[in-house]
This record gives structure tokens, sequence and C-alpha cells, in this order.
């Protein structure tokens, strides 16, 4: 959502189409599965009946275009008759925006929002390749990748697979092939347990996991519970995420892995984040703090995704990504106002090859074991490039930090430090 203090203008569906048919690079190394009923898939989408409340008699007002208000120093949109506040930092967004600027990436997005409230900080966003591109945050725009990882293990975990299962193998670092989900004792020289296997983003593990233990029924149901083809109760339009699974048991396995016919949102992104963080519970997103001169809007009713047990092994296979999986180097060195912060999170890459591009993900929470505030990031750059996700959602976590230091201060008291979800 570009707001730079202006208008927020709805992206063109044409605007950042997007390949469906990707090449690998090195942390997710296999070909995804092209389906062609991706947009039919699209558009028959419905709204999770468990995930709002019943819906009123009249439609609420639309939420108008966000402007910032220098008197009031917030970002404010009409609302019926009405003026809503909204929940975005003009501090975060500004430099956020900045970091993506500075950057020049063809195409970036980062969300930052509190898992706690659902209240959304920071929707920034920036394309040097289409500078008028606008909305990124809020539209399906790319590859999940590995991302889709943490559905799988969430799967796999309430099928009893412990965090410590080990699992065998040989090959798979460039990409997936049917003879690999079979055991070769001969040729199986390495091992690495679920846990860990998340943390490295080692693709040929979940699909033999996948291959083994999830029917693709089960998956679908595992991606619907975490909000993949289904709306996202939001005031302003979202496009939903989609995952379609295939029947074919290795385009199954394929798509376990992180490279099935996928698309994620970075609104999305950061709320899968927040599902963890929350001990498994979905606390729906919030942009409008405050409606003044008319009625607020109806609030959705947060919804249970998985069980406590599950989210907090999936929050432990978070923070093994970030002390010894894909995002190490990145976060071994930081600010000060991130150092002695544990952040727990979940990287995913893949390139399409015609026109090239490089998408890279981010999303992840912080502090790891008091969650004050989820982080997504998409950067999705050509073959030279400057920065990739996880630099970028470090760089807003330090900028998250550092302005809660500044208020704390200021003798401010930090909205998040008491912050807590309805578990």
């Amino acid at each position: 959502m570009k707001l730079d203090r202006t208008l927020l203008v709805a992206l063109p569906v044409g605007v950042l189409l997007l390949s469906a048919v990707a090449a690998p690079l090195a942390e997710d190394a296999i070909s995804p599965v092209v389906d062609a009923s991706a947009a039919a898939a699209v558009a028959e989408l419905a709204p999770r009946a468990d995930a709002t409340t019943a819906a009123p008699a009249t439609p609420p007002p639309a939420l108008g275009p966000p402007r910032f208000d220098p008197a009031l120093g917030r970002f404010v949109a009409p609302y019926g008759e009405g003026r809503a506040i909204l929940t975005l930092s003009s501090t975060l967004q500004e430099q956020l925006t900045r970091t993506l600027q500075q950057n020049a990436v063809p195409w970036g997005v980062t969300v930052l929002l509190e898992p706690a409230t659902g209240r959304v900080l920071a929707m920034a966003e920036y394309s040097r390749a289409e500078p008028d591109a606008t909305g990124l945050a809020l539209r399906a725009l790319a590859p999940a990748a590995s991302i889709f990882k943490l559905v799988t293990a969430a799967a796999l975990l309430e099928r009893g697979v412990s965090p410590e299962a080990e699992v065998c193998f040989h090959g798979g670092r460039h990409r997936l092939a049917p003879r690999l989900l079979a055991d070769d004792p001969r040729r199986d020289r390495r091992c690495l347990s679920l846990e860990t296997a998340f943390g490295k983003s080692t693709n040929v593990v979940f699909a033999k996991l996948a291959d083994r233990g999830l029917t693709a029924p089960a998956l679908r149901e595992a991606a619907s519970r975490f909000f993949f083809n289904a709306a996202i109760p939001f005031p302003v339009a979202l496009e939903p995420s989609t995952a379609l699974i295939d029947e074919d048991p290795f385009q199954r396995a394929n798509t376990a892995a992180g490279f099935g016919p996928v698309r994620l949102s970075p609104m999305h992104g950061a709320l899968l984040a927040a599902i963890v963080a929350n001990g498994g519970l979905f606390v729906p997103p919030r942009l409008v703090e405050e409606v003044q001169g008319a009625a607020p809007p109806p609030a959705a009713a947060p919804v249970r995704v998985v069980e406590r047990d599950v989210a907090t092994a999936l929050a432990d296979m978070m923070r093994s990504t970030v002390t010894e999986g894909t995002a190490r180097r990145t976060f071994r060195r930081v600010h000060s106002s991130l150092r002695g912060v544990p952040v727990a999170g979940k990287t995913g890459s893949l390139a399409d090859k015609e026109p090239f591009r490089d998408y890279s993900w981010f999303v992840g929470y912080a502090p790891a074991d008091q969650p004050e505030i989820a982080v997504a990031t998409v950067i999705v750059n050509e073959r030279l490039w400057r920065v990739r996700a996880p630099t970028v959602a470090r760089d807003a976590l330090t900028a998250y930090f550092a302005l809660q230091e500044r208020e704390a201060r200021a003798g401010a008291t930090p909205r998040l430090r008491v912050a807590k979800a309805a578990r």
C-alpha cells in the first residue's frame, strides 16, 4: 500500500503479472506445478463462515482513500458519513518505504502488524520497475515458495509427526524427482529432523514426509484453515491467496515442499506469522482505529487455526530458521535496538525464468518468546539486485524496536508491551 501521505489507489489486475512456472534458487530448488485452473479457483472463493461475525442486514460503508492528516499526525480515510482514523504508524510507514526506495527494489512490500490485536502498523511498498504500482500489500503477487512449509509442517504435526523425527535423503538440492521420494539406503547419507529441515528449508525432507503422511484432502484442509482459498476479513479489498493441491502424489509433494501453484499476499504472510505468535489463534487484521461521526466497522471474531501444542512446535521451528537456518547470517549482526531480541521466522525464495524474477520472502515475529510484532517482506528482483527479503524484514523489525525505545525514553508507554492476545 503506497500511502506516501497522499492517496491509496487499487492495484490494477494487470500490474505485476507473475508467471506460474518458476525456476528454483538454492534454498527452494524444485520446479512448481502449473495448474490452468488457478484463475477459476480465485473466482470461486467465498468467505469462511467461521472467520467472521454474522453479516449485518446492511453492508458497512466502504473505507475511502487514505490520506495523511498533518494536524492529527495520523492517516485518515472517509468512512460512510464519518472519518476513520487508521492504525498505521506514519513513522514506520515512512521509514519502511524509504528502506525499499534506497535499495531501489524492482518491487517490494513490507507489512508490520500486532499479532495480539491485529492492528496494522505499516503497509510499505515501492516499485522502481513500475513506479505507479500500488496496493501491492493486498495482492497475492508472488509464489508463496517455502512459506507454505508452515502449512505443511502444521499438517504433519497434527498427524503425529514429531519435530525430532528424522528423514534420510540424498539429492534434491536443485530439483525434485519422483525417485528422490523413495528411501535408498545406499545413497541416503544425510538425515535431518523435521525441525532442522524447516529451519534449513530442506525440500526433500518435506516432500518425503508429505508423500508418506499427507493426502491431498488433508493438505487442502490445512491450507484452508490457514486462510488459503478463503476471504480474509479486512476493510479494504484483500485478494485471497490461492493454494491448489494436486491429487498426483509427486505433484502434491512438490506443493508441500513449497513449489506448487500457491500465491500469497504480503498481508496474508504477516498473518501466518501472527497465527504462530498467538499460539495458533488467528486475530483478524485491523486497519481502523476509530471512527468519528459514524459507527465503526463490525469486528471479525478470532479463529483458532491450530492447537497450542502445534503452534509451540511451529514457533520452535521458526526460531531455528534464525538461529541455525536460512536466516542465520542475516540476523547474526543486528542494530542495537534489535540486539538481544530473539526473532522467529521463515524464509522462501523462487525464481521465474521468462521474464526473470527473483522472489524472496521473510515472514516472522519478535520477540520470539513474547511476541509483539509480526512482519512479512517480499522482494521481487531482476538479475542484478541489491537486497533480498530477510535483510529488509530485519531492518523493519529494527525500526519498530527503535521506535519503541524512543517512546520509552520520551515517557510514553509503548502500546505493545502490554498487549495480549485472547487465547
